[in-house]
């Protein structure tokens, strides 16, 4: 089984460009490339989902349609409804495929089981906001094997998961697509998940399939550049590379540089954490909590989901209040200051968000949302030095001037987030809390952020406190480490 010749197009333009996608039964394809090389649009077509205005045609395409197809989404919470119990969700679904009522309970609550979610007898009643990422992405798949599909479409199902959770769930995958012999198409940028999963790749830019070949020949042996710069990009394990090589260097024949980042040898303690606690509705988050950061050090918080890094990061801007311990920032104690006080210090500490596009106005220019520190603090001094001062950091973080009056929604993930960049150094922090901050962004454009958050580190001398669930992308941005565990979940009175 395959589809050959594929072609998606709108009305103005060809999406997709006559790719050919083999789905062999009993084995998984994984389509591999950036936001927008038409991976998902692939897989829309597949499963018939395309927007009205888009058009597809292929050799075999209207025979997959008429195979039971099931598809997994990348945001189970935005998959999901939230005024349903799940177990509900995955009953309707099996009811869609011609079980009836009593019978599509019982496989519901049998597929819970076998996708490991604990105590499926409570849980069938739960609504998606009461379970863990890890756990609606299970429902996710529980939903999609109870309608026993031929053809199973996995849609970067791991990219919002850290990474133990994203192991466990690429491992499932792996064993039901062997264990009940379906066809598995899997769409990802990140060639850690495809590794685990795919015996085929394909890899697409702009439309095109620029390498089609077995899983090990590609990701041991690539032959087309964009492929290698794709592998390159990925923060290598036990080095330091003084950049990290990137697609476009690959495409222009750059050869990657050899030298290294330097060891950090400063002793000055800019921010010290003594004994800091913090609990939710009785449950410990963290206990006697103890960290320095040095000036011009980069510490990495490296941990699962629910081990409390963004609540220690948002305990540090007075975001949240820790229940104990001190915070020092450069001898003084900053835990618990007035609202004046906490304004002094949004100077000093400065954050940058997983998700730049929630975190910017979408009813502020660029330009508006950039200024707005600076006004709020006072810096800068009149409107038009604003501006000028707004232009210089734009080009600091590779934006053009044309940015300035225009809305974030017209720009790319990694654009929006080199703009939150600009936006946190308007005030000239000293210290820079990053949150998940390249989390989302495709793995070639994480690494121009990569590079460039080491760039304005070196330019505006700053420490940093990166907080991320990637040990890779960690070890490579640290000078120390620091790693958190989740805590038993133990009530207090």
């Amino acid at each position: 089984m395959r589809v050959d010749n594929l072609v998606i197009s709108s009305p103005n333009a060809l999406l997709v460009q006559g790719i050919s996608v083999p789905l062999a039964a009993g084995t998984c394809t994984a389509l591999v490339g950036e936001s927008g090389s038409g991976k998902s649009l692939t897989a829309l077509a597949l499963m018939d989902l395309l927007p009205p205005n888009l058009e597809a045609e292929g050799e075999g395409l209207d025979s997959v349609r008429t195979l039971r197809r099931a598809m997994v989404f990348q945001e189970p919470m935005t998959a999901l409804n939230p005024t349903m119990r799940v177990g509900a969700q995955i009953v309707e679904a099996a009811i869609a495929r011609g079980a009836e009522p009593t019978e599509a309970k019982a496989k519901a609550i049998r597929w819970m089981e076998r996708v490991q979610i604990p105590e499926p007898q409570a849980s069938f009643r739960k609504y998606p906001h009461q379970l863990s990422g890890g756990q609606r992405q299970r429902i996710m798949i529980a939903m999609a094997m109870v309608q026993d599909p031929v053809l199973l479409i996995a849609d970067e199902p791991t990219t919002a998961l850290d990474h133990a959770v994203a192991h466990d769930i690429l491992t499932l995958l792996r064993q039901l697509q062997q264990e009940t012999g379906m066809t598995m198409l899997f769409i990802s940028h990140d060639f850690d998940a495809v590794a685990a999963v795919a015996d085929h790749i394909l890899v697409m830019r702009n439309g095109i399939v620029v390498e089609a070949e077995s899983a090990n020949d590609v990701l041991e042996s690539p032959k087309h550049p964009y492929t290698q710069g794709l592998l390159a990009s990925r923060p290598p394990v036990g080095r330091k590379p003084l950049r990290l090589p990137t697609v476009q260097d690959f495409l222009e024949g750059t050869p990657p540089s050899s030298a290294e980042r330097p060891v950090f040898a400063g002793k000055t303690p800019l921010l010290e954490v003594k004994q800091l606690a913090k609990q939710y509705k009785g449950i410990t988050v963290f206990a006697d909590l103890d960290l320095i950061v040095h000036e011009g050090e980069t510490l990495g918080l490296i941990g699962a989901s629910g081990s409390g890094k963004s609540t220690i990061a948002k305990c540090l801007v007075n975001l949240v209040q820790p229940d104990g311990g001190e915070i020092f920032y450069r001898g003084k104690r900053i835990d618990g200051l007035s609202r004046a006080g906490r304004q002094a210090m949004a100077r000093e500490i400065q954050y940058i968000f997983q998700d730049p596009f929630s975190s910017l106005s979408p009813r502020m220019t660029v330009g508006e949302a950039i200024r707005e520190p600076m006004r709020v603090h006072g810096l800068q001094g009149s409107p038009e030095e604003q501006k000028e001062k707004v232009l210089e950091l734009l080009q600091a973080v590779g934006m053009p001037q044309e940015a300035y009056d225009k809305y974030p929604h017209a720009f790319s993930g990694g654009q929006r987030q080199r703009i939150g960049i600009a936006r946190t150094l308007a005030v000239q922090p000293h210290l820079v809390i990053c949150d998940e901050s390249v989390a989302a962004l495709d793995v070639s454009v994480q690494a121009q952020v990569l590079n460039l958050l080491n760039d304005l580190k070196d330019a505006f001398e700053f420490s940093y406190l990166f907080i991320s669930h990637d040990a890779r992308v960690v070890q490579y941005m640290s000078d120390r480490t620091m790693e958190l565990t989740v805590q038993p979940k133990t009530s207090h009175p």
